[in-house]
């Protein structure tokens, strides 16, 4: 009895870690590619969404169940995030032509970075919700830009605790990217998010909106 109850830990701990390091190289596999990046984002979310909610899911039906349900949402705000990143960077090309020490210009460049910034946290918040709430993509966006307006501190603590493991696999092998630090930083993202998601709605209308 007690050689069969480590055997199935033994295979469940086996499944997890599998599903942790195959959930990992396809999304850095379908990162590499501009069309993939939305889905990938999509189903790495999914996974690490299900086990911030305790679930233990199974890679091929919630990853790629994600994207066949979703791809739609996820294409679109893809290409809003593409747009948007456009005319952060322009932003950014035109201040190393101008000179930094007139008020105007300072004022433009923190206005510019703080929008990099907001927005890159509200993302967190977006493809998680985008598998996570039965919510239109608009209401998506709404909702994620209020969660990081009504929590700002919480917002920023999720997103440099998300950062650290993709910082980390700057200074690590390659290997620590294609397999580890992908999944490791959107299961904090995940797991943050929906900490503030139980903050922000009470039980019944979290369980309402849930997908």
């Amino acid at each position: 009895m007690g050689c069969q109850v480590q055997n199935s830990r033994f295979l469940a701990g086996a499944d997890i870690v599998s599903t942790f390091l195959i959930t990992n190289l396809s999304t850095a596999l379908l990162l590499m590619s501009v069309i993939g990046a939305p889905f990938a984002l999509l189903g790495l979310c999914a996974i690490m969404s299900s086990w911030a909610r305790g679930q233990q899911p199974e890679f091929f039906a919630v990853y790629g169940g994600a994207i066949r349900k979703h791809w739609r949402k996820a294409l679109a705000l893809g290409i809003l995030n593409l747009a948007l990143g456009g005319l952060i960077l322009l932003n950014a090309a035109i201040f190393q032509m101008m000179s930094l020490d007139n008020f105007p210009a300072v004022l433009s460049l923190v206005m510019t970075l703080s929008v990099a910034c907001f927005a890159g946290t509200a993302n967190l918040f977006a493809w998680n919700a985008l598998y996570l709430l039965k919510l239109s993509l608009p209401e998506v966006i709404k909702l994620s830009c209020l969660l990081v307006l009504s929590y700002p501190l919480r917002s920023l603590l999720v997103a440099a605790g998300a950062l650290l493991p993709l910082f980390a696999s700057l200074f690590l092998p390659i290997a620590f990217f294609l397999f580890v630090s992908l999944s490791l930083s959107a299961y904090l993202a995940a797991k943050g998010c929906w900490w503030i998601l139980q903050r922000h709605f009470s039980p019944e209308a979290l369980r309402a909106l849930l997908s």
